[in-house]
C-alpha cells in the first residue's frame, strides 16, 4: 500500500511529464504503472494533490488524466471515493498496444496472446480473400510489395504498406466486418507503442516480400492451396518476435 509521501520520497518513480499535453503524459505513466501490477486491482490511485506532486503539475491535468485511464476502462471514479483500479480483462482494446510494449520493453507473454487470437483470425480472412479476390486487387496488391521491397523508402512507410496490405486482404473478402476489423487492426499496428517494438526488435518489413512473391505466382499459375498456404506463411512471420511463449513475461531488447 502506497503510503504519505515524506519530504523528497517518490511515491512511484515517474518522470515529470515533457510533453505539451501533460495529461497525456501523466496518463500514459499511470497506465504503465497499472498494466506493471505497480497499483493493484481494487486499489485506489493516490489523491489528485499526491499524484500533482509527485508529477510537477497542476491538479488539473491529473484529473484529466485519470479521465483518459477511466475512458479506457483502467479504473472506475466515485465523486469523493477516487479513482480505483479495475481489473485488465474490462479495458478497452486500447490497451492492447502499450500491453504489448511499455517503458521500453516488449511483453512476450503478451504479444504471444494477441497473436493467439489474431492468427487463426487472419488465416480464416486469407483464404476467403484468394476464394474471393478481384483482378484489380491483385494488381493492388503487386503495388503494395513493391513498396515493401523497395529500399529507398523509409522503413515505417513500407511496414505502413504491410498494414495496407491487411486491409486490402479484408476488402477482397467483401465482408463488412473483416473490413472493420482489419482496419482496426491497421490502427493498433501503426501505434506509437508498436512501433517502437517495430525498432527495437530491428524488423525489416522486405523480408515478407519473397513470401508475397510466392503467393502471387501461385495466383498467376492457377494454383490457389498453395497461395493459401503462403498467406498462411506471411502472417506467421508477421507474429513471429522470437521471443517465445516460454520467455520471461517482459523482455528487454537492445536499443
Amino acid at each position: 500500500m502506497l503510503k504519505t509521501r515524506e519530504a523528497g520520497e517518490k511515491l512511484v518513480p515517474f518522470e515529470p511529464p515533457a510533453r505539451r499535453r501533460l495529461h497525456q503524459a501523466v496518463a500514459e505513466q499511470l497506465r504503465d504503472a497499472i498494466l506493471d501490477g505497480r497499483f493493484r486491482v481494487g486499489q485506489k490511485l493516490p489523491p489528485e494533490r499526491e499524484l500533482a506532486q509527485e508529477f510537477q503539475v497542476n491538479r488539473t491535468s491529473v484529473r484529466e488524466a485519470i479521465k483518459v485511464l477511466e475512458g479506457l476502462g483502467l479504473v472506475s471514479v466515485r465523486q469523493g471515493d477516487g479513482a480505483t483500479v479495475r481489473p485488465l480483462l474490462d479495458a478497452s482494446f486500447d490497451v492492447l498496444a502499450p500491453l504489448v510494449f511499455r517503458g521500453g520493453r516488449v511483453d512476450g507473454r503478451a504479444f504471444t496472446e494477441v497473436m493467439e487470437v489474431m492468427t487463426p483470425l487472419l488465416f480464416e480472412m486469407a483464404r476467403l480473400a484468394l476464394q474471393r479476390h478481384r483482378p484489380e486487387q491483385i494488381d493492388e496488391l503487386k503495388r503494395l510489395r513493391d513498396v515493401m521491397a523497395d529500399p529507398t523508402v523509409e522503413a515505417e512507410s513500407r511496414f505502413a504498406a504491410g498494414r495496407d496490405v491487411l486491409v486490402l486482404l479484408s476488402d477482397m473478402t467483401a465482408n463488412r466486418v473483416w473490413q472493420m476489423l482489419a482496419r482496426r487492426a491497421r490502427t493498433l499496428l501503426a501505434s506509437d507503442p508498436l512501433r517502437e517494438a517495430r525498432r527495437r526488435l530491428r524488423r525489416d518489413p522486405s523480408r515478407t516480400v519473397p513470401i508475397i512473391d510466392a503467393c502471387l505466382e501461385a495466383l498467376d499459375a492457377g494454383r490457389p492451396d498453395e497461395a493459401i498456404v503462403e498467406l498462411h506463411r506471411l502472417i506467421a512471420v508477421v507474429g513471429d518476435t522470437n521471443l517465445g511463449p516460454r520467455s520471461s513475461s517482459r523482455t528487454k531488447l537492445a536499443s
